[in-house]
Parts: structure tokens; sequence; C-alpha cells
């Protein structure tokens, strides 16, 4: 494209165009297109003195719409910005209406800038400052130049305007490029710049959009692998673990974070999964798997990883610990749980069930605290079933159990004990214990005469029956557990203190669910794989974007309560994927269940964070496809379901 650099000719035609309605012969079609446009406006090309702005609020959504563009730009601006530094030029990006959301100038012309209202937030396209280069960019989508009288309003005429359009990994315009100077320093290769940082600038927008897809994609890959019942493993050529999935490390008693970038045998003894030349080992074999802290009998399968020459790179193998089927049989007496059924690989979660873990080994009595929800009944029967799987396991809940009976059911009575009393007496909880555990439940509710009682039983290890003389020795573990702080309780009066220190020997803290986010693809996944078997479904892993719902959630409930959430969208769902309606349907329920612990205020504020986020992606996937079959299709929802949304939504101006 020529580009005129004779002033006096370019001002001749604007005089002429704009006094006389003469169309000049030295006028580009560009420029001759949008002085008619800005004419046929009723624009008087006298009277600007200085473009419009946004309000401050608009500007600040602006910025938030389009931090990925100016964390990408900035860089190269102020890289470009040095190239004509103190020559009088301006570097300015603005969005696909011409709004600037960034300027880097020199500080000698702040005031010139100021004057001309080339400022952030100001308004640079055609209908509200005329012909000028980034209005020009935005219209035709190509790089221009626009110099001195091109410029429909007069106040302009002493500028040059060089500005280029920048494209995101799809090809969609997301912005302009624009450097503006005197109009004697007009050169051609000052476009050249502007055109060469706007595709360097493209370039990493579809760099950073590709490394994000490559991340959804481990993603996808990480969840599917976690959601595996047995353990995978992977290794390098060379024994160095570069992937392990929460299933694989509690089979090799360690834990996700601990074993990455580990070598195999930091953690397993003998035979792994490459000999010692990196040669295949037998595709599948029953192996007996020495780890650091025991011995296990695992099915393993293993496969090469080659490179295309033919080399080894590494190898992936399942293990499938056939000694949890025995240690099922052997849990049934009063139990179901072992530590295999702890879901989770977030570091809270770990530390804690590395704490039941060594507490398992001993007989000190051992405090669960942690909201309700969280497992502290799951935590107890793992702790029971490392060791003393064949002996019962006795559990108690002493909020449930009204206050007249406990002491009774706790530790039985004698013929006669009282009225209404079996004439044969009755053994207590504690005698059904012998040689196992019991487990008090919810112990912070135990009323105050029957903790004197447990403290001397705790102290002495002997009980008697309500209307009885004889002690009974017990030989039994305690495990109690409470959603209170006992600590405070205790502080308050309302716990006894010296029954506090007594049962305070180990305690573990169960972290709620929403301070183990990094928890929650892994624990969604394998209920919704658990409740496929149990309703002989086929639902489909959750999509990143219905993860990222759950993970927004504070789950007040916890895992108790998100549980109750994926079998009820299980449940409701019409196709073989979990709708994203029936999540957030469901957090608009449950912000009017009154649970502990938890602000019913602070339920209501992201139950409204997440309709506005569902309400905004609509309207967007609606504007890009009108035709609802395709924006059903975008949103990853029915079509029955994107109308239930939109009527929900009071979308009415779409249907």
């Amino acid at each position: 494209m020529k580009i005129h650099s004779d002033f006096d000719d370019i001002q001749k035609d604007w005089l002429n165009f704009v006094d006389h309605d003469v169309i000049g012969t030295n006028l580009r079609k560009p420029i001759l297109d949008s002085w008619i446009r800005c004419q046929k406006r009723k624009m008087n090309p006298r009277s600007l003195n200085r473009t419009p702005s946004v309000s401050e609020e608009n500007f600040k959504k602006r910025l938030e719409k389009n931090q990925l563009l100016l964390k990408t730009a900035i860089p190269f601006m102020v890289e470009l910005q040095e190239f004509v530094n103190r020559s009088g030029f301006s570097t300015t990006l603005t969005d696909t209406e011409g709004v600037i959301l960034e300027l880097i100038c020199d500080q000698s012309i702040l005031d010139e800038a100021f004057n001309k209202n080339l400022v952030r937030g100001s308004i640079w396209n055609e209908e509200q400052a005329g012909t000028n280069a980034t209005g020009l960019a935005i219209d035709l989508q190509q790089p221009i130049q626009v110099i001195g009288a091109e410029h429909y309003y007069e106040c302009y005429h002493d500028l040059t305007c060089s500005a280029a359009p920048i494209f995101d990994e799809s090809g969609i315009l997301i912005g302009v490029l624009d450097m503006t100077g005197p109009k004697e320093l007009t050169y051609p290769h000052t476009l050249g710049m502007v055109v060469a940082v706007t595709k360097a600038i493209s370039r990493e927008l579809y760099i950073a959009a590709s490394n994000r897809q490559i991340e959804l994609t481990n993603h996808y890959l990480s969840t599917l692998i976690d959601s595996i019942s047995d353990g995978v493993v992977a290794v390098d050529v060379n024994g160095k673990i570069i992937g392990i999935n929460s299933n694989g490390a509690k089979i090799l008693k360690t834990t996700t974070f601990d074993s990455f970038g580990k070598n195999i045998l930091d953690i397993m003894e003998g035979e792994t999964i490459l000999d010692e030349k990196g040669n295949p080992l037998p595709a599948e074999a029953e192996k007996h798997i020495i780890t650091k802290s025991n011995k296990i009998n695992c099915l393993i399968n293993r496969k090469l990883i080659l490179h295309e020459n033919g080399q080894v790179a590494g190898a992936v193998a399942t293990l499938k610990d056939l000694n949890s089927s025995k240690r099922d049989k052997h849990c049934r007496k009063g139990t179901r749980f072992t530590f295999d059924d702890i879901i989770g690989v977030s570091s809270e979660l770990m530390r804690s069930v590395h704490l039941a873990q060594i507490a398992a080994k001993g007989s000190s009595t051992v405090l669960l605290q942690g909201e309700s929800g969280t497992g502290k009944e799951m935590f107890a029967q793992a702790i029971h079933n490392a060791h003393q799987s064949d002996k019962p396991f006795i559990a108690v809940n002493c909020a449930g159990t009204p206050e007249s009976l406990i002491e009774s059911i706790l530790f039985g009575y004698e013929e006669g004990a009282f009225t209404g009393a079996s004439k044969h007496g009755k053994i207590g909880k504690f005698e059904l214990a012998k040689g196992g555990t019991i487990f008090l439940d919810e112990i912070g509710e135990m009323p105050l005469h029957v903790q004197t009682v447990l403290l001397r039983v705790l102290q002495e290890r002997i009980i008697q029956r309500i209307g009885g003389t004889k002690d009974i020795p017990i030989d039994v573990r305690v495990i109690a557990a409470t959603n209170k702080n006992l600590a405070e309780e205790a502080q308050n009066g309302k716990f006894r203190q010296d029954l506090y220190y007594r049962l305070n020997v180990l305690q573990i803290n169960i972290p709620p669910l929403r301070s183990r986010h990094l928890d929650i693809p892994v624990l969604a996944n394998y209920i919704l794989n658990e409740i496929n078997q149990e309703y002989q479904k086929n639902i489909e892993p959750l999509r990143p974007s219905t993860l990222a719902l759950l993970e927004k959630y504070d789950w007040p409930g916890n895992v108790r309560q998100f549980k109750n959430a994926i079998e009820r969208a299980v449940n409701f769902t019409e196709t073989n994927r979990i709708d994203e309606f029936f999540i957030t349907d469901f957090f608009s329920s449950a912000q009017h269940q009154a649970v502990k612990h938890h602000s019913e205020k602070n339920i209501k504020e992201t139950s409204i964070d997440l309709k506005d986020l569902e309400l905004k992606t609509i309207k967007k996937a609606l504007e890009l496809y009108p035709q609802k079959t395709k924006a059903a299709e975008y949103l990853g929802i029915s079509r029955s379901t994107l109308y239930r949304k939109m009527r929900f939504h009071h979308l009415e101006e779409f249907l």
C-alpha cells in the first residue's frame, strides 16, 4: 500500500472534501471511505479537540477482561518504546472497541498526550475519534498508517499514527497496538515495527493457549489415572518415578508428594518394573513387593514406553494388591474401612493419614478432631483394621444416646439395677470391645457425670456394671471423636479438663474439604465410579469446568455433602455425563441449610458468584452462536438443559 508523505497535498484534499465535498486524487481508499462514513454521521471535523473516555467502573471491567492481553503485550510495548525514546512517540494498546488499556510514552509529551486525551480509558474507534489508525485497524483488521491531514478531525493533523491488529490463537481480533508521534517523523518502517511486535504478541498468546491446552489435557489424564482403582506407577529408564496415582502410593506405603522424583528403589526393594539393564520384565506376574514398612503381595502388569528408535524410555506398571480382598474379609466385624478407603492426594489429608498410621501401631488413646462429614469414623475404623481387624470394633454415638441410658450402655448393668432392667442384666459396650476398639463418637456431647466415670475407667482400666460391685478389667483401645474444640470446651467448663488430657494422647486433626481442594477431582471421580457400579450407570468423568465449580464451593458439610451432591447429579442427569446445572442447582439448595461452623452468608455469596459466572458464560455462548444447538454444544450441555438455564436466568431476549 502506498503511503503519502506530501503533507501539503493531503491537506488540500482534506480542505476540498470538508469545505466543498470534492474528492481529491491523492487519497487512499481506506482513508476516503472513512471520511465518507464520518461525514454521514454528521461529525464536525473542526469541532473535536478531545476524544471521550469510558467511566472508571467500565474501564476496570475492561482491564479485568483483557488481563491476558495486557500481561502479554506490555513487555513488548516497553521494548518497542525504547526504540523511539525521546522522539515524541507514544505506544498504546486498545481493546476491540478502541478503548486505550495501556499507554507508554516519553515523560516530555505527557502534557500534550493529556491535551489530546491520549490516556488510558479514552476511546479511539472511528465513531468517537473519526479517521485514525486504531479505528481503521479495528474495521479493516489490517495494519495501517494514518498521516497528518488524513485524520478526519483537524485537531489530529499534526500526528502520524501506525496501528496493527492483534489476533488470538483462533484468529479473532482482541486488540490493536498503535504508535503515535509528530507527522514530521513519519516513516514507513514505523508501521513495520508495530506489525512485527503485534505478530510477536499473537505468537505469545498462541503459545500460552497451547500451554493451557496441554495443562488441560494433563489434568484430564491425571484425573483419569487417579480414578483407576488399581495402583499406577510410571518410571523413566533409570527408575525415577515420574508419575504415581493415589492408589499406587497407598499400595507402596508412601504418598504421591513424597514419591514423585524419587527412585523406585527408594520406596521398594528387590525387583521393580525394569531390570538393571532397563530390559522388560514379564508383562504380568504375581510378586511379593517389599516396601520400607511392609511386605505386599501384588499382581504387577508392566508396559514399556519406547522412543521412536525403539529404545526404552521407561515403563508403566499397574499394581493390584492381592491382600486387599483378604483384609476386606477380616474387617467386616462391625467395620468397613481401611486406610485404602481414604481417598485424596493433598498434603493436608496425607499428613493426617500418616499420623493415623503411626497411631495404629500402638494402643494409646486417640482423639480425632474434625468437622461433621470429614470422615472421623472412617479414620477410626482404618486405625482399628490396620492391626486389630480380627478383633471387635464397637461404636457408640454419645450425642445420639439418651443421657439416662448412656452409662448403662457403656458399662452394662446387673440384674435389678433399675426399673425396667433385664432380669439377667446386660453386658456393656466396653466389655463387648474386649481386646479390640471402642469408638466414642461425638464425645463432646457426653454428660459431665458420665465423663467422671469414663475418666476413672481410662485411668484404672477397670469398670463396674451399674448395680454391681465387681471390678471388671478391660483391655480395649479407646478412639474418641468430636467436631468441637475440646480444649475450649474444657476452659469453658463444658468438658472435664482431666478427661480431655487423658483423651488427648494422640490427637489427629482431620482437615475439612474446603482446605484440600487438590482432593476434589480425585474424590469426585472415585465417588462417581462407586455410584456407577452401584446404580449400573456409565457416567463419564467430570469435565474440568464442572470440577472447577466443585472446587470453588466451600462444602460446609464436607465429604458427606460432597458425595450427596455427586449422587444427586448422577440421578438427575438425562445423559451419560453430569450437567453443570445440577451442581449449581445443588449449591442454591444447600445455601438454605443450617451447617455447623459455617456462615450462611458465605454460602449465599458463593452461590451468587457461581450463578453470575454461569449467566455470563451462557450469554457469551448465545452471542457467539445464535443457533441453540451450537450454543449448547459449546457449553457442553443438552439443548433442553440450555433452554431450562435460559429461563432460569431470565434470558428471554435470546429465546
